[in-house]
């Protein structure tokens, strides 16, 4: 075998795009997609806009739900002559991942976009909240996201007919989801700097830093502080005696 195709098994193979690296999450960039339905779809959507987070997504021809209709508070976009079956399809198409809430059983709504998930190929991760607490499920959540490296999330979810707390664990996921981001770091504590009196003494003599600590801003020492002076051999400071005056000769 030649060097050249001996150095060509050796290289290190780039993983594959969408399957690791940073994540939305881990930048703080994450994008959260919902059809806005009733129920899972509008609590998600409801906490991301609390928290100022990116979201939107796709919903039936003529924001049609099952309450009447969506309200145009929510930023999702109609999808024109399509109903809410193909607006599941096509955000589990244009996300990079899907996570599947239920309470139980998988049905309606999360089994279609289970089968979409499955058909188009797509990462998923189910969400029994049937088991789990909302933290719980943030916590699953967040981890499919690290793995599949995702910066757009599709959350799905029971409609509120299908279960009265819906819209609440979808809410409370989502903000508990968000808080697992990225935390802006506090600044390191301080350290007291030696002062100019309180240089290092060794064997009666002071040695001045290269900091300049010791000196003034001209970068000169300062003088021995005057009045002390250490005894040989321990820690302690002692009164320096008075010099007695030499007389004057005649």
């Amino acid at each position: 075998m030649s060097r050249n195709n001996r150095d060509f098994r050796f290289k290190k193979k780039s993983p594959p795009s969408g399957q690791s690296g940073i994540s939305g999450l881990q930048s703080g960039r994450m994008k959260i997609v919902s059809n806005a339905q009733t129920g899972v779809g509008r609590g998600v959507l409801d906490a991301a806009i609390e928290l100022g987070a990116e979201c939107g997504g796709v919903c039936a021809e003529g924001r049609m739900a099952e309450d009447g209709f969506i309200p145009d508070d929510y930023p999702v976009v109609e999808l024109v002559g399509e109903d809410t079956s193909e607006s599941i399809r096509q955000n589990v198409k244009e996300s990079d991942g899907t996570a599947i809430i239920y309470f139980g059983d998988i049905e309606e709504e999360p089994e279609e976009a289970l089968d979409y998930c499955v058909q188009l190929g797509k990462p998923y991760r189910l969400v029994d909240g049937g088991d789990l607490q909302s933290g719980q499920a943030a916590k699953v959540i967040a981890d499919f996201i690290k793995d599949k490296g995702l910066m757009t999330l599709h959350i799905i979810g029971p409609k509120a007919s299908a279960s009265d707390r819906a819209h609440r664990f979808g809410y409370e996921a989502v903000r508990a989801l968000l808080g697992l981001g990225p935390k802006q770091r506090h600044p390191s504590r301080p350290q007291h700097k030696k002062t100019a009196d309180s240089g290092s003494v060794s064997n009666g003599s002071s040695r001045t830093s290269s900091g300049g600590q010791d000196g003034d801003a001209s970068g000169k020492p300062q003088s021995k502080p005057s009045g002390q002076r250490r005894r040989r051999g321990t820690g302690r400071r002692s009164p320096r005696k008075p010099t007695e005056p030499q007389s004057e000769s005649a």
